[in-house]
């Protein structure tokens, strides 16, 4: 999919912000969420084979409201949209510049929305806030978007059969150090285990090569670690994942900050979901403390200066919440993990 092919596509020098933008043609992906998250939309089924919804009275309401809202704008298609027990996501095209913003429309339907659930004897708000916009910017987002919405109600019911999966977990301990984290705990108690760390320019063949090394130990039983930084890291941890061996991956950010309105209803997105619900997925994101630790901070300066003096440049100290660092040091974690503090393998 380009640009040219299809108009909705905006670009990455994000157009959409520009004045009027939410008027012209467009892709958006729309969520609003129920009053304090209750399930007043309806109830997640199984028939043993799929994950359902069946919808309440209101639920039904947001339905019979979308018809409304194309019939009084012939400009928009739904692409997707799903009804779930306490949230709603809608996929909308703007497919011709239309008088009203796109924003201004879907206010529109939730208004209308609101009205129709008091005719029902629903009382106060229905609706928790704003609405959630998620912009078309790039190739392949599209595609995402449309899975995303109707492998929802699947994804929740996943999520509520396997809670402890899915429960973030403060300050989990591991190798001195402390994480944000949320998957299978007791991965970080298999004894036999690998670190998966690639150069950006290492090249095909290098990847390959250490590929295959890597799937031996995987399909002898070793845990997988790694940041999934470098390209051909990254390729490896997919390959990994979608054969279904175990992972365990450090986040340089990736979680909700504590405290924050989307901690409690936080799940990892993607192609982690699946993974994590099976229990093949541990997810670390280092607390500051271990970002600054000692051991760490040395080995950093440690891994810098041998590949400043590889290259006959003067070592200078980096801070330690530069990118670069981080990167750096989430490395220097998964080999503390993988090998312990003395670099013998755990």
């Amino acid at each position: 999919m380009t640009n040219e092919a299809n108009p909705t596509l905006q670009n990455e020098t994000s157009t959409w912000q520009q004045p009027g933008a939410w008027r012209k043609p467009i892709i958006v992906h729309v969520t609003t969420v129920a009053k304090g998250r209750k399930p007043i939309f309806g109830e997640l089924t199984h028939n043993g084979t799929n994950a359902e919804v069946e919808k309440t009275a209101i639920g039904w309401v947001l339905i019979n409201q979308q018809q409304r809202m194309l019939s009084l704008c012939p400009e928009i298609k739904i692409l997707a949209d799903k009804v779930m027990p306490d949230h709603h996501h809608i996929v909308l095209q703007v497919r011709r510049t239309m008088e009203r913003s796109i924003k201004e429309v879907v206010r529109g339907y939730m208004q209308g929305c609101k009205a129709e659930a008091r005719k029902l004897g629903f009382e106060g708000n229905l609706y928790d806030g704003p609405p959630y916009y998620r912009v078309l910017t790039h190739k392949g987002q599209l595609k995402s978007m449309i899975d995303y919405v109707y492998a929802n109600a699947e994804r929740s019911w996943q999520r509520k059969q396997n809670p402890d999966l899915f429960r973030m977990r403060r300050r989990t301990e591991a190798g001195g150090m402390l994480f944000t984290s949320m998957g299978n705990h007791f991965l970080l108690d298999w004894p036999d285990r690998q670190l998966v760390e690639m150069s950006r320019n290492a090249t095909d063949e290098q990847v390959q090569q250490k590929l295959k090394s890597v799937m031996a130990a995987a399909q002898n039983g070793a845990i997988t670690y790694t940041a999934s930084i470098s390209k051909g890291e990254q390729f490896i941890a997919r390959t990994l994942r979608e054969q279904g061996f175990p992972l365990v991956v450090l986040l340089n950010e990736g979680f909700p900050e504590e405290g924050s309105p989307h901690e409690r209803f936080y799940k990892p997105g993607g192609v982690y979901f699946e993974a994590c619900s099976k229990g093949k997925l541990l997810l670390l994101e280092p607390t500051d403390q271990a970002f600054k630790s000692p051991f760490i901070r040395q080995a950093v300066e440690e891994t810098l200066r041998r590949k400043a003096e590889a290259k006959h440049w003067e070592y200078v100290p980096i801070a330690a919440d530069s990118l670069r660092y981080r990167f750096v040091a989430l490395n220097e974690m998964g080999r503390r993990l993988v090998f312990g503090a003395d670099g013998i393998r755990l």
